[in-house]
């Protein structure tokens, strides 16, 4: 919330984690409006914003210190957000390219859902979905990694 009547720039940065099993983690923020992903562990995250509430605009991630090969680890960058869903998704793979996507429900029934690409990520749109528990198969240069997801 800003109560401030211009528009302005802000930012958003961590000088160290503190907390139980937080050591090493790697803190992301998704910004829902800007359908972004910073590693906040990196550089810090710049926005603007003007007067007003915005509620669910972020989402802070954290990630623990993978000890895997080099493709695992690109794997377990992979984000899909927000989950639960009510018909957008957004998939972000920070370390691998992302090659194909595909959506399955729980039957195995693959569905050809709208999926767009851009410099940021790739968005699938699922609101022809009924409700219920899906899997995105996604495929990456360095392997593939399917992730659950529930649209509600």
């Amino acid at each position: 919330s800003t109560q401030i009547d211009a528009l302005l720039e802000y930012k958003i940065s961590i000088m160290n984690i503190e907390g139980e099993n937080l050591d090493g983690a790697t803190v992301y923020l998704i910004d829902h409006f800007e359908n972004t992903v910073t590693n906040l562990s990196d550089v810090a995250y710049a926005f603007t914003s003007e007067k007003g509430t915005f509620h669910n605009r972020f989402t802070l991630q954290f990630e623990g210190e993978v000890v895997l090969g080099p493709n695992e680890s690109a794997l377990q960058t992979v984000l899909v957000f927000p989950n639960p869903t009510n018909g957008i998704v957004n998939i972000h793979s920070p370390n691998a390219y992302i090659k194909g996507l595909e959506v399955f429900d729980i039957r195995g029934r693959r569905f050809s859902e709208t999926i767009k690409d851009d410099k940021n990520g790739h968005t699938i749109h699922l609101d022809r979905l009924e409700t219920g528990v899906y899997f995105v198969k996604i495929n990456t240069e360095k392997g593939e990694v399917t992730k659950k997801l529930i649209k509600h």
